[in-house]
């Protein structure tokens, strides 16, 4: 059996944990990006991408709906262990 690269450990972690938001379709797009740093080590970053209107010209903007959604997918996450980069469909 292949072992997993720890990109890959945190992308299935980040989708066990968010699988709730998911079914929602908050959550629309998990992805993990790793940045190649010099002496061969990573690093991990966590990509969150959830559909909620938050430009903030447009006239269905809510501030307090993208902050909720925000932090309800911070505590879904919890302690992940990289940091966490959430992204709005627009």
């Amino acid at each position: 059996m292949p072992q997993l690269t720890v990109a890959q450990e945190l992308q299935i972690k980040a989708q066990k944990r968010l699988a709730s938001l998911m079914e929602e379709k908050l959550v629309t797009r998990i992805s993990v990006l790793s940045t190649l740093l010099g002496g061969g080590k990573t690093t991990e970053r966590l990509l969150v991408r959830i559909s909620i209107e938050t430009h903030k010209t447009s006239p269905d903007f809510d501030q307090m709906a993208a902050d909720k959604a925000k932090n309800r997918i911070k505590q879904a996450l919890g302690e992940i262990g990289c940091d966490v980069f959430i992204e709005t469909d627009r």
